[in-house]
C-alpha cells in the first residue's frame, strides 16, 4: 500500500491547503476553470462569475482559475465556507487547434508569480510541467521555472501544485501511458510539489503505478469532455480506487447537462464513496 505524506511543516501551507483538500478525509473535488486562459471562449465559461457561484453552491472544494478571473470574481472566494482559490501561473498555446492559431507542439510561459498569488489571496498555485519536447533544452528550462516556483511557494507558505504531463513530439504517441505519467509524477514530487494534478491512465490498475510513484496527494485531470456521463464517473471512481485523492475536472462539470447536479454527485463520489451506478442514478433521476 502506498503511503502518501500529507504532513507539511510549513504552517502557511497547512492552513491554505486545508481550504483545498478536506483535512477530514484528505480528498478534494476541484473544478478546473482556467480554459479561457489557454483557448478562449468555450461552452460553459461565458459567464465566469455565475458559473463559479453555481458550482461553489453545489459543493466544489476549490477552483483553478487564471489571474483575471481571480481578480474580477474575488467575491466567490471570500467569506466563511467559501471554496479554495488555486491560481494558474502559466499559459500555453498547446491546447489550441491549428485553425485557432495553435502550435503543433506548443510552448508556454509564466504569466504571474507566487507573490502575485499571495496578493490575490490564493491558497495554492499551479503550473504545467511538460516532459517530451523535441528540444530537450525547452523541457529543462520549464523544469527550472517550476523548481523556482516551488521554492517561492516554500518561502511564502503557498501550496505548490504541479501538473506533470507527457506532451511534445517525443511523447505524443503515448500521452496516457502509465510509465510516462508516473515518471512525471515522481519528478514533480522530487522538485517540491505539495499536490499533483495528473492525467488518468485509463483504468485503476495502470493508474496505481502513478500513485505508487508519487509521495504527495494525486488528483486527476478531467481531460476532454467524455462521450458519456458514465465514462466521466468511471474515470473518477477508478482513480479513487487506485489511490488518488480527488479530481481537477472542468469540462465534464461545467459542460454537463446539469452542471450543479454533476458537481454535487462528483463531490459525493469523492467524499462519501458514492459508486458509479449510484451516481448515474442520481444524475438521471
Amino acid at each position: 500500500m502506498t503511503v502518501v505524506s500529507t504532513a507539511l511543516p510549513n504552517a502557511g501551507k497547512m492552513i491554505r491547503l486545508g481550504r483545498v483538500i478536506d483535512p477530514s478525509d484528505q480528498r478534494a473535488a476541484v473544478v478546473a476553470f482556467d480554459h479561457g486562459l489557454h483557448i478562449g471562449i468555450i461552452p460553459g465559461v461565458e459567464n465566469p462569475g455565475d458559473t463559479l457561484a453555481l458550482l461553489a453552491g453545489a459543493g466544489a472544494d476549490a477552483f483553478l482559475v487564471g489571474p483575471g478571473v481571480a481578480r474580477t470574481f474575488a467575491h466567490v472566494f471570500a467569506g466563511h465556507g467559501a471554496p479554495g482559490l488555486i491560481l494558474r501561473l502559466d499559459w500555453t498555446n498547446r491546447w489550441r487547434s491549428p485553425d485557432m492559431l495553435g502550435s503543433e507542439e506548443g510552448r508556454g510561459r509564466l504569466i504571474a508569480s507566487v507573490e502575485d498569488a499571495a496578493r490575490l489571496g490564493a491558497d495554492a498555485v499551479l503550473v504545467y510541467m511538460f516532459v517530451g519536447y523535441e528540444d530537450p533544452d525547452a523541457e529543462a528550462r520549464q523544469v527550472e521555472d517550476v523548481a523556482r516556483l516551488a521554492q517561492a511557494c516554500e518561502r511564502l507558505g503557498i501550496g505548490c501544485i504541479i501538473e506533470p504531463m507527457p506532451r511534445g513530439k517525443r511523447a505524443d504517441h503515448d500521452i496516457y501511458g502509465a510509465d510516462f505519467v508516473a515518471m512525471g509524477a515522481r519528478m514533480a514530487c522530487e522538485i517540491g510539489a505539495d499536490v499533483l494534478k495528473t492525467d488518468y491512465t485509463g483504468d485503476a490498475d495502470s493508474f496505481r503505478k502513478v500513485t505508487a510513484a508519487a509521495f504527495r496527494p494525486v488528483l486527476i485531470a478531467g481531460g476532454p469532455k467524455t462521450a458519456t456521463l458514465r465514462e466521466a464517473l468511471a474515470m473518477v471512481s477508478g482513480a479513487l480506487e487506485a489511490g488518488a485523492c480527488g479530481m481537477f475536472i472542468g469540462r465534464n462539470v461545467f459542460q454537463a447537462p446539469d452542471p450543479a447536479r454533476m458537481m454535487a454527485v462528483l463531490r459525493r463520489m469523492i467524499h462519501e464513496n458514492l459508486d458509479v451506478d449510484g451516481a448515474l442514478a442520481e444524475l438521471e433521476a
